[in-house]
């Protein structure tokens, strides 16, 4: 017998006992932690050690959770149409947009595949794991024509590597997937656009702006033949970076002329600009881009900061957990702002506040503003989408941006790359370099920063007006130099480590490259340095 600590709770188990033997119920339990490393339930046990169980409500079950559904799909559909390949493309509305080739199946062969998926949830299939050199996996995979994937391999830093197998189908997902199929709950197939949606339930919203969005930059990537990353690896490594610097910065550059040239055709009417998005997303930049553009048209924009109306540091409710609530609405001074803002129109004169984030208070300092009949008048801030905010407001008063880092590059033609992580590696960098946060801290607030999103962001972004992208197709490889050191210093000790260590997974299969040649202009220019908006 030996004894172990599960969940603070010492035990006696036999000497040869997995996690999964010491446990009573499994089904809402994914996955262990044991110094610092996340550990599959079938791990054979150590004596004396301590281990922490990952429940279903976790960050990391949810990546469990879409890794193991997209492994169903997959398989789903190598059973039901052989001949058909899967490209699972996007995240939307809660579920993964994925396309078939140029196929599309009738309402019998849809009806099949969700039979098929019902099937496979409910006969609690196990998914089994093996560990391989880097050469055997390679060659499985790319005899199984998944070159994309044995690619990625090539570039993976140890020696070995694991290979998931369903239903006698080897794949691999980049990280751990649930023991059996049967964690899955019901899983709904929908016919959408020009493929598939696959969720956890009955009637997604088809998001058509978000969907234009990701389609727009899928087509861009499949005309430069970069649409993973293996692709970008390769197109770097023979032509440089600084072509697909170039080409990135243009497009951003000319979706700005359409985007100022819009809102020039609907003013006088619209003079009130509301810029939201999530996190990271490039928000701050992006508004002092479309000033410089506007002005360039002969308007007036004038830039007010949501955050300057946060109240002070003290005041700020409280999640249950008794952190300070600074994703909520109700960390913003919500009467102060509408009244700011309606005498702005107005045309009546308003001192701005000022918020000092390092005292924890906002404060005055004598800026007034007053705004001429042709003036413009944006505001940048997280909940710029929120009803809430434009209350008492007539909506042809109102033009509404909404901007995030939609990247179209999947890992392989299987793995998506969460937006997520993209901005989640852009804030670390940021916060590291410019406001002096080690990537710990970045990584452990960056909880209440997705619940904040979920709650006060991604409900109202089918509202904008327009969507504006501002990922760019090369700009992991310059993030990575600055990531790496940072995530790497996080020990096994500090409660990051895990997703530190998914991260620096992530990393590995770009290539780094130089940042001397970004613009100063450059959004990315936020995160990395060197701006000149900062």
């Amino acid at each position: 017998m030996a004894c172990v600590q599960i969940d603070g709770i010492w035990k006696e188990v036999l000497d040869d006992a997995r996690i999964v033997d010491c446990l009573q119920e499994t089904k809402d339990v994914f996955a262990a932690i044991a110094d610092g490393k996340l550990l599959d339930l079938r791990t054979s046990i150590a004596p004396q050690k301590s281990y922490e169980l990952v429940k279903r409500d976790s960050e990391i079950a949810k990546v469990m959770l879409e890794k193991t559904l997209c492994f169903v799909i997959v398989v789903a559909i190598k059973q039901c149409f052989p001949a058909l390949k899967v490209r699972i493309e996007h995240r939307l509305d809660k579920g993964l947009y994925c396309e078939l080739d140029d196929h599309r199946l009738t309402l019998d062969e849809q009806q099949i595949l969700q039979n098929k998926i019902d099937e496979l949830i409910a006969s609690k299939q196990e998914i089994t794991r093996r560990y391989v050199n880097k050469e055997e996996a390679v060659a499985v995979f790319q005899q199984a024509g998944m070159a994309d994937k044995a690619e990625n391999i090539l570039h993976r830093h140890k020696e070995i590597c694991a290979i998931d197998t369903l239903c006698g189908v080897d794949d691999y997902f980049y990280g751990h997937l649930c023991m059996h199929t049967g964690y899955l709950q019901k899983v709904y197939v929908a016919s959408m656009k020009q493929g598939y949606w696959f969720g956890f339930h009955p009637d997604p919203k088809q998001q058509e702006k978000l969907f234009s969005v990701f389609d727009e930059y899928e087509q861009w990537g499949k005309m430069l033949s970069i649409t993973n990353v293996p692709q970008l690896n390769e197109k770097v490594k023979t032509d440089g970076i600084d072509e697909l610097i170039l080409m990135s910065e243009a497009k951003i550059e000319r979706e700005l002329v359409e985007l100022s040239n819009i809102i020039a055709s609907q003013h006088p009417f619209r003079r009130f600009i509301l810029i939201s998005g999530p996190s990271s997303a490039g928000k701050t930049t992006f508004s002092h881009r479309l000033k410089t553009h506007l002005s360039v048209l002969g308007y007036h924009p004038h830039t007010i900061a949501m955050d300057d109306f946060f109240i002070n540091r003290d005041q700020c409710p409280l999640l249950p957990d008794r952190t300070p609530d600074f994703e909520g609405l109700r960390a913003i001074d919500l009467a102060l702002l509408q009244e700011t803002i309606h005498d702005l129109l107005q045309g009546k004169e308003r001192e701005i506040p000022h918020y000092n984030f390092q005292k924890g208070r906002r404060e005055w300092r004598g800026e007034f503003l007053r705004l001429s009949e042709s003036d413009l008048l944006i505001m940048e801030g997280i909940h710029g989408l929120n009803p809430k905010v434009i209350e008492g407001f007539h909506s042809d008063e109102v033009f509404r941006i909404y901007v995030n880092a939609l990247t179209h590059l999947n890992l392989d033609a299987h793995t998506r790359i969460p937006t997520g992580d993209y901005r989640l590696i852009r804030r670390m960098v940021r916060d590291y370099q410019f406001r002096n946060f080690l990537a710990q801290q970045t990584l452990e607030g960056w909880k209440h920063v997705r619940e904040g999103e979920d709650h006060y962001i991604y409900p109202y972004q089918e509202e904008a007006d327009v969507i504006f992208n501002t990922s760019m197709v090369y700009e992991m490889m310059i993030l990575k130099r600055i990531a790496l050191p940072l995530l790497e210093a996080i020990t096994p000790k500090e409660p990051a480590y895990v997703e530190a260590r998914r991260l620096l997974s992530l990393l590995q299969y770009f290539d780094e490259a130089d940042s001397t040649h970004i613009p100063s202009h450059s959004i990315l220019a936020e995160f990395v340095g060197n701006s000149v908006f900062f």
